[in-house]
């Protein structure tokens, strides 16, 4: 988190142009740039600007925009991050869906073509762009079929008919890697001895599945899941590009456009924090979910 802090701080000022010249016009006077950046703080060394920013975000600080007057970065971003983290979260959830019954299909068919085509169509979705597929997904239920809207957002009880189509569009990406994760751990854990024994008793093999080999096969998922959260929040902000949203990348992107350096660094520290906690509780439900991993007493 420290160092994402620093690097963001560094990077963003390397943006050719002035934030306070940006605010007044290019027909403001020097004087008046002059008064803005010296009332923004931006005229001060490198090196105070840096502690006074540490030191207020060590309180919990983001301080304000430089564009919007009086307007906390702390607002902007969270009014964003509640957006993304909502198709996020449906992406895991229709990941998990699609990926866990294609993955214990592909490893467990007696068809060699039912493997060969779901790893097939793995494959195409994996090096599918998600704004692309976004806007086929558009083209086909929202222009041709009216099932779902083709952006926008609304609150309350309407929110989940807008967030299906992108949460579709970025599950093209993470529901293929879940499909293989499960594919390949199902298919190791019904060669193992306990399952031989397990089917040689008489047990069903769908009790088989259910109750041994579907365990362990999402026992991967809690790590997978966890490591593609960054890419899912870096995926979500070009999705929300094509569908409208006001997320998080909506947010960013008006940032970097208006130099708006508080803005850029509170996007970059709130992702970052979302994207540690997450790898934080997969590593913490890993030991959880697995009695191996625990310490013996």
């Amino acid at each position: 988190m420290l160092l994402v802090a620093i690097l963001v701080f560094l990077i963003i000022r390397l943006i050719p142009g002035d934030p306070a010249q940006q605010v007044l016009g290019q027909k403001a006077t020097p004087t008046a740039v002059a008064a803005l950046r010296h009332q923004l703080g931006l005229d001060q060394p490198f090196h105070t600007q840096v502690w006074t920013y540490f030191r207020h975000l060590l309180h919990g600080n983001m301080g304000n925009s430089l564009v919007e007057q009086g307007v906390s970065v702390d607002s902007l971003v969270l009014s964003g991050l509640g957006v993304t983290l909502t198709v996020v979260g449906t992406t895991v959830l229709f990941s998990i869906g699609i990926g866990v019954p294609f993955g214990l299909w592909s490893a467990l068919s007696r068809l060699h073509g039912v493997d060969i085509g779901i790893r097939a169509i793995s494959i195409v979705l994996l090096a599918s762009p998600p704004f692309f597929v976004g806007l086929i997904l558009i083209l086909l239920f929202s222009l041709q079929v009216h099932i779902f809207p083709a952006g926008g957002w609304a609150s309350g009880a309407h929110e989940l008919k807008y967030v299906v189509l992108p949460a579709m569009a970025l599950s093209c990406y993470l529901a293929p890697i879940i499909i293989r994760a499960v594919r390949q751990a199902a298919l190791q854990a019904s060669r193992q001895q306990y399952v031989e024994a397990t089917l040689a008793r008489g047990i069903s093999p769908r009790r088989v599945v259910l109750r041994h080999i579907l365990p362990n096969s999402m026992l991967p998922l809690v790590t997978l899941i966890g490591l593609n959260i960054g890419w899912l929040i870096s995926g979500a902000v070009v999705v929300e590009a094509v569908f409208a949203l006001p997320g998080i990348g909506q947010v960013l992107a008006q940032a970097v456009t208006e130099l708006d350096y508080t803005v850029v660094q509170g996007v970059a520290i709130v992702s970052a924090l979302v994207v540690v906690s997450a790898n934080l509780l997969a590593d913490v439900l890993y030991g959880v979910i697995d009695p191996r991993l625990r310490p013996r007493r």
